[in-house]
């Protein structure tokens, strides 16, 4: 598929789902496209195949981003790099993958385990430890990190371009810098893992999410990153209790931006 050109950026819920296998929800992805630069944010289970739903074969991947190292959010990762050398047409386009601290132990740990099976070959890999707090560019994107209320290795994300900006929580509990890295964001995507009455330190709530939105001010807030037990519990209608702007629950292959008819 060409690559598209446009300074639009367009956002896409890949998976939307956790650790639980589910038919209607992969596990945590999402895709960032804009002048023909593809980030992926996380690679969850299911991920490559919705990336191919979404358009966007392994081979045009510019950047991978992990919020954390879980297994959830990493799931994809191997399967990546050995396509990368053994697809029949294999890969020749760079390939960036970020992380937070642990990435290179993380790093370090998959090639033990693999060997020579995931080296790169015919293509330039880097890996790249950010830490949070941190700004750097990556393609048309100036990208910001915060800590998370989650992993020792958790980032929180913004990413910014032209007056536009899109933060992730990733995985998180509350945390008191959020919604002021998230202030006047235009997206934001928090996860909202858990149903109400089950909140703990290290995930948000619907209706948590809602409050975060409010706080920072967001023009729009996605509900993403949730378990059946969040699913079957409105999550939608507890967000709206704590916040007025739009509410969108992500599903699979959702455009998160541009907005759409519809709320897509």
């Amino acid at each position: 598929m060409p690559l598209t050109t446009t300074s639009v950026p367009r956002i896409v819920a890949v998976g939307t789902g956790t650790c639980v296998p589910r038919l209607d929800r992969r596990g945590p992805c999402t895709l960032l496209e804009c002048e023909g630069f593809r980030v992926a944010v996380d690679l969850g289970l299911g991920a490559l195949h919705g990336l191919l739903a979404a358009g966007v074969r392994h081979t045009e991947l510019n950047a991978v981003v992990f919020t954390h190292l879980h297994p959830d959010h990493t799931a994809e990762l191997v399967s990546l790099l050995f396509a990368a050398r053994y697809d029949e047409a294999p890969r020749i386009r760079p390939l960036a993958l970020l992380g937070g601290p642990g990435l290179e132990g993380f790093r370090k740990a998959l090639d033990r385990a693999y060997e020579g099976w995931i080296e790169p070959a015919g293509y330039r890999l880097e890996w790249k430890e950010v830490r949070p707090l941190a700004t750097f560019g990556l393609g048309p994107w100036q990208v910001r990190t915060a800590p998370a209320a989650h992993h020792p290795s958790s980032l929180a994300l913004r990413w910014e371009r032209k007056g536009f900006s899109a933060v992730f929580t990733g995985d998180t509990g509350p945390h008191p810098a959020l919604a002021g890295f998230a202030r006047g964001a235009d997206l934001l995507v928090a996860e909202a893992s858990l149903p109400e009455g089950e909140a703990f330190d290290r995930h948000l709530t619907a209706r948590q999410a809602g409050a975060l939105a409010r706080e920072a001010g967001a023009g729009r807030l996605v509900l993403h990153h949730l378990y059946p037990s969040a699913d079957r519990a409105a999550p939608a209608r507890h967000a709206r209790k704590a916040f007025e702007g739009p509410v969108v629950v992500a599903r699979d292959g959702l455009r998160l931006w541009p907005p759409g008819p519809g709320g897509s």
